[in-house]
C-alpha cells in the first residue's frame, strides 16, 4: 500500500466524489493498522470524504483525535457540519477556530455563514458579516451569494437586497439566489421582477435552477402567460427532459387549471413518471375537484413503478376527504400504513381531517391521540373535523390545547374556529377569538375570518351587529358573507337589510341561482306576494336558470349519476322503486320525520288503563298538550329510535354499518339537544324518556325561556304570533337554533301593532274619557 501523501489524497478524493464510503473507512483502517495517519494533509482530505459521504460522527472523531490542525482541518469540519444540517456545531468550530487564533478564509466564512442561514440565527449571521467586512471578504461572490441567502432565509429581504446591490459582479448564482430568496418568503411577484432583472442584464448564462426559482414563483401567482413563455425558453435551452424543469412546469400548469398541459408535460419525460410530477399532478385534479381523474393518474403511476411518497398520499386523501368518499380513503389509509408515512405530519393531518368530513368524528379523534408530537397541520384537522360536527367546545377546548402546546395557531386555525363558534352560536367566544388574532397571535384577519364572523352573528339574529361589523370592515364582504347575511334575513324577516344583501350578491355572482330563490323566499315568508312575483321575474329576465342538483352513488366500483327531474336513465322505474322501498325502510327504521309534525301515530294496546290515563293526563296538563295524539307521536318516534339503536347494539362495534349510522343517530341526538355531548354511546338513546323529547318542543321552550305567562300561554302565542318560519308548538328545536326564538318585529310583543283585545280597550278606554259608552266593539 502507498503511503505517498499525494497518492493517498488522490484515493481519499476519489472515494468522496463516488461516496464510496466503505472504501474510505478500509483504507482509514489501513493507514492505523501500519502506524496512523501520516500527514494533516491525508486526515484533511479523510474528514471532507467522511462529510461528503455522510458520516460526520466519524469526520468529528478523527478532526478532535488530531494532534496537528492547520486552516484546511478547520475549513474542512467547519463545512462537514454545515452540509450534513448540524448547523450549531459548525458555527461552535467557527468560533474555536477564531479562539484559537487562525484566520478563517473566505471558503471557511461561506460555510459558516450558511449554517446560519440553516440555523436561522440573523444575529449570528450579522455578526458573520461584519467579520467578513473587516477581513475583507465581502467583495468575494461567492460569500456576497451565500450572504444574501443567510439574509433572505432569515427572512430579512431588506437586508438581502443591499448585500446583493453592493456585489461587484453578479453571476447566475447570485441572481438565482435572490429569485429563489423572494419566492421562499412569498414575495413571488419580487422574485419574477428580479428573474426579468437578469434576463435585462445581459451576459447572464440562464440554468435550470433559475429557470426552477422563475416557474415556482409563477406557480405560486397563477401567471399562466408569463410561465408559457419560460416553457418557451426552457425548450430553446433543451432543458426541457431535466427532472427539476420538468416538475416546475407540471406544478405551474396544474395550479394554473391548465391540466392537459401539466399532463403534457410530465408524460413527455424520456425516463416515465417520477413522483415530484405525479404528485403535482394530483394536487392538480384535486384543486378542480376532478377526483377521478385524480385516481386515474396515481394509478398510472403505480403502474409505472412510481413509488408514492407523503405529499402523494397527502392529495389522494384530501381528495377523499373533500368527496366524502370513505371507502377510497380507508383504502388509502391502509396503504399508507403500509408505507410507513402513517406517523407522517402531512398525511396524519390529512386522515384526521378525511374521517370527519366523511362522519367518522370518533377515527379521527383516535387517530390524533396516536400521534406522538401534533403538529401545526393537525391540530388544525382536529379543530376542523369537531367544527364540521358542531362540537364548538371541544373545539374552543382543542385550541386552547393546541397554544398549551407551543404550536402557533394560523389563518386556517381561526377559519375552523370561527366556524366552530357560528355552528354552536359561541358568538361570544367567536367575537373574543376574532379580536384576538392581530393582537395576541399575529394573524392578519382575511375574507374567510371576516366571513365566519358575518355568519356567526346572522345565525345568532343580531342583524344589526352585522351591518354594524360589515361598516367597520376594511374591505367588502365576499360572496359567503352575503349570503349569511341573506339567509338570515330571510330567517329573521329583515327585509331591507336583505335586499342590501341580495344587491351585492348579484353583483358579484350574477348567475347564481340561489339568491333569487332566497330572495323570493325571504318575500313569501313576509306575505310580500307581489315582490315574490317581482323576484322571480327578474330570474327570467336575466336568464338565470336554476341548474338541477347531482347525486351519485358507488357499486361494483362504478359511479353511477342521478339528476334531479331526470327521466333519462335506463333503469329509471327500477331506481323509483328502489326509493319506495328504501324510504318505506328508513321509516320503519326511524329516520323520517322523527320530528316532524306528522300525523303519524300508534294508539297504544290498552289506551284506557287508569296508570296509562293518569301518566297521560299528567303530562298533557304540564306540557300543554291539545290532546293525547300529541303525546302518542312523541311516544311513536321515541321508539322507532330505541328501536333504530337496539338494531345497531346487535351489530359488531367495528360493523361499518354500526359505525357510520350509529355516529349519524348520535349526531343528531346531540343536535337536538336529547343526548348531552359527552353521551356517545348508543346505549344513551335507550335511556332516552318522553320527557326529554317534550322539554325541547318550541312550546316549552318559549315557556321556559320567559315569554309567556303559562305553558298554554306558550301555545297561545306561537298560533297568534304569525308570519313565522316556525309556528308549530310541537316543533323540535335544535340546539343551534333555540337562541333565535323571539317575538317578531311586527307582533305586539315585539313592538308592533297592538293586539285585538287591546285595541278595543284602548278604544273603550278613549271613549269613555271623551264621554262615550264605550261598548262597541272593535270591528277589526
Amino acid at each position: 500500500m502507498v503511503k505517498e501523501p499525494s497518492v493517498l489524497g488522490q484515493l481519499i478524493q476519489s472515494y468522496a466524489g463516488a461516496r464510496k464510503l466503505n472504501r474510505g473507512k478500509q483504507l482509514h483502517a489501513h493507514l492505523i493498522s501500519v502506524g496512523g495517519v501520516p500527514s494533516t494533509f491525508v486526515a484533511n482530505h479523510l474528514i471532507n470524504m467522511y462529510a461528503k459521504c455522510g458520516d460526520i460522527h466519524h469526520a468529528a472523531a478523527l478532526f478532535d483525535g488530531m494532534t496537528q490542525r492547520n486552516l484546511v482541518s478547520w475549513s474542512a469540519m467547519i463545512s462537514g457540519f454545515s452540509q450534513n444540517g448540524r448547523a450549531l456545531e459548525a458555527l461552535r468550530t467557527f468560533s474555536l477556530m477564531c479562539a484559537a487564533g487562525v484566520r478563517p478564509t473566505e471558503f471557511a466564512f461561506s460555510s459558516a455563514i450558511q449554517a446560519s442561514a440553516s440555523f436561522g440565527s440573523l444575529a449570528y449571521g450579522r455578526q458573520m458579516h461584519c467579520s467578513s467586512v473587516k477581513l475583507g471578504f465581502d467583495d468575494e461572490l461567492f460569500v456576497g451569494s451565500n450572504l444574501a441567502d443567510m439574509y433572505a432565509g432569515c427572512g430579512s429581504l431588506v437586508e438581502a437586497r443591499l448585500v446583493f446591490e453592493e456585489m461587484p459582479w453578479k453571476d447566475e448564482v447570485s441572481w438565482t439566489t435572490m429569485i429563489d430568496g423572494y419566492a421562499k418568503n412569498g414575495n413571488l411577484e419580487d422574485a419574477l421582477g428580479a428573474f426579468k432583472e437578469m434576463v435585462d442584464a445581459g451576459r447572464i448564462t440562464i440554468d435550470q435552477h433559475a429557470l426552477c426559482s422563475a416557474l415556482n414563483a409563477c406557480a405560486g401567482l397563477k401567471a399562466y402567460r408569463f410561465g408559457q413563455s419560460l416553457h418557451s425558453s426552457v425548450v430553446r435551452l433543451g432543458l426541457e427532459s431535466e427532472t427539476f424543469i420538468v416538475n416546475a412546469l407540471t406544478d405551474m400548469y396544474a395550479k394554473a387549471g391548465d391540466m392537459d398541459g401539466a399532463s403534457s408535460v410530465a408524460k413527455k419525460v424520456g425516463s416515465g413518471w417520477n413522483v415530484v410530477s405525479c404528485s403535482s399532478l394530483i394536487d392538480g385534479y384535486v384543486e378542480m375537484n376532478q377526483l377521478e381523474e385524480a385516481l386515474r393518474t396515481y394509478v398510472d403511476c403505480r403502474r409505472q413503478g412510481t413509488e408514492p411518497n407523503e405529499f402523494t398520499f397527502s392529495s389522494m386523501i384530501k381528495a377523499c376527504a373533500d368527496q366524502a368518499v370513505l371507502e377510497q380513503g380507508t383504502q388509502f389509509h391502509a396503504q399508507v400504513i403500509k408505507a410507513s408515512f402513517d406517523m407522517d405530519p402531512y398525511v396524519s393531518s390529512s386522515l384526521v381531517d378525511m374521517y370527519g368530513k366523511c362522519g367518522i368524528l370518533k377515527c379521527s379523534i383516535q387517530l390524533f391521540g396516536e400521534i406522538q408530537h401534533a403538529s401545526d397541520a393537525a391540530w388544525n384537522s382536529m379543530v376542523g373535523a369537531l367544527a364540521h360536527h358542531g362540537r364548538g367546545k371541544e373545539a374552543v377546548e382543542a385550541f386552547h390545547g393546541m397554544v398549551a402546546r407551543g404550536c402557533r395557531p394560523n389563518h386556517i386555525t381561526f377559519v375552523n374556529l370561527l366556524m366552530a363558534c357560528s355552528h354552536s352560536g359561541l358568538v361570544e367566544s367567536g367575537l373574543e377569538f376574532f379580536h384576538s388574532m392581530h393582537k395576541t397571535y399575529g394573524v392578519e384577519p382575511g375574507e374567510e375570518h371576516y366571513s365566519c364572523v358575518i355568519d356567526m352573528l346572522a345565525r345568532a339574529g343580531r342583524l344589526q351587529e352585522v351591518k354594524d361589523f360589515i361598516g367597520r370592515m376594511p374591505f367588502e364582504p365576499n360572496a359567503y358573507g352575503w349570503c349569511s347575511l341573506l339567509g338570515a334575513c330571510r330567517t329573521h324577516g329583515d327585509v331591507e337589510l336583505g335586499e342590501v344583501a341580495a344587491e351585492k350578491l348579484m353583483k358579484l355572482e350574477p348567475g347564481n341561482t340561489g339568491i333569487h330563490v332566497l330572495l323570493s323566499t325571504m318575500y313569501a315568508s313576509m306575505g310580500h306576494w307581489e315582490d315574490v312575483k317581482a323576484a322571480r321575474k327578474s330570474m327570467r329576465d336575466s336568464r338565470v336558470k336554476k341548474l338541477p342538483g347531482f347525486s351519485w352513488v358507488d357499486v361494483d366500483n362504478k359511479a353511477h349519476v342521478f339528476g334531479a327531474d331526470d327521466p333519462s336513465h335506463p333503469q329509471i322505474k327500477e331506481i323509483h322503486e328502489k326509493l319506495e322501498e328504501l324510504s318505506v325502510k328508513l321509516s320503519q327504521a326511524g329516520y323520517d320525520g322523527l320530528f316532524a309534525d306528522g300525523k303519524t301515530f300508534k294508539k297504544p294496546r290498552r289506551p284506557y288503563e287508569k296508570e296509562r290515563l293518569d301518566a297521560e293526563l299528567k303530562l298533557v296538563g304540564e306540557y300543554g298538550l291539545r290532546c293525547k295524539r300529541e303525546l302518542w307521536r312523541v311516544q311513536y318516534a321515541l321508539s322507532r329510535i330505541r328501536n333504530a339503536a337496539r338494531d345497531l347494539l346487535t351489530l359488531d362495534e367495528k360493523n361499518p354499518r354500526r359505525i357510520f349510522e350509529g355516529e349519524a343517530l348520535l349526531r343528531r341526538m346531540n343536535r337536538y339537544g336529547l343526548l348531552e355531548e359527552g353521551q356517545n354511546k348508543l346505549d344513551y338513546v335507550l335511556a332516552l324518556t318522553v320527557e326529554n323529547f317534550l322539554e325541547r318542543r318550541l312550546q316549552t321552550l318559549v315557556f321556559k325561556s320567559g315569554m309567556a305567562k303559562s305553558i298554554h300561554h306558550a301555545r297561545v302565542l306561537i298560533r297568534q304570533l304569525g308570519r313565522q318560519v316556525v309556528n308549530i308548538p310541537s316543533f323540535m328545536v335544535r340546539v343551534d337554533s333555540a337562541k333565535h326564538i323571539d317575538f317578531s318585529l311586527t307582533s305586539p310583543f315585539g313592538g308592533g301593532r297592538p293586539g285585538r283585545v287591546k285595541r278595543r280597550n284602548q278604544k273603550a278606554a278613549a271613549k269613555k274619557a271623551a264621554g262615550g259608552d264605550g261598548d262597541e266593539d272593535d270591528e277589526e
